[in-house]
């Protein structure tokens, strides 16, 4: 039964038959895409590398099941400031400071209903940092006044741009950022 390879004599050996048709539907299943796997692995001379130093491969192979922190979120984009000290470059700093502190608040539960989870949504499209990083540098980008409509956050996930607004007090951007990334369905655009 089922690539089992048992016989049923009676209900006692049921429990037998039911490990067979597990470890079949577990590892019979996938065994040739497993090897196929390995062998690709071979040619590239990484299973050795692998296989030696699990404990380093870990993060690329197995699921990250940390929990995300406001400081990943502020690694992960590097800001995109005016080059010339101005007002505007004022604001853009000052706005970074608001970001980071209302970053810690998502962390700390103080942000509504908004996750950290939703704010890496938003900014990127993805529910968690990819283990080899993302392919372009996402990055914070500044909405102000004069670019039109700057009150709440957008974001291009193909990009990787996260537009901040500026110009605001600390609460009133607070209020914004979480009215805007909880009223995004699922990412982009507030």
């Amino acid at each position: 039964m089922m690539g089992a390879l048992r016989h049923l004599r009676s209900l006692d050996h049921r429990g037998e038959l039911m490990e067979a048709v597990l470890q079949f539907h577990c590892e019979g299943r996938i065994y040739a895409a497993l090897q196929q796997f390995k062998e690709g692995l071979t040619s590239l001379g990484f299973l050795d590398e692998v296989t030696s130093h699990p404990q380093d491969f870990e993060k690329v192979f197995l699921q990250d099941t940390t929990t995300l922190k406001a400081s990943d979120i502020v690694g992960v984009f590097q800001a995109r400031c005016r080059s010339l000290p101005s007002s505007n470059r004022r604001l853009e700093a000052r706005t970074i400071v608001f970001w980071k502190d209302w970053l810690l608040e998502v962390e700390g539960g103080l942000a509504g209903p908004i996750t950290l989870e939703q704010v890496l949504i938003f900014g990127t499209g993805l529910r968690r940092i990819p283990a080899m990083g993302f392919s372009v540098q996402p990055e914070l980008a500044f909405l102000h006044p004069e670019d039109g409509h700057a009150k709440f956050p957008q974001a291009n996930t193909c990009a990787l741009v996260l537009h901040l607004p500026v110009g605001q007090t600390y609460s009133i951007f607070k209020t914004n950022m979480e009215l805007g990334i909880g009223s995004a369905h699922q990412f982009g655009l507030a």
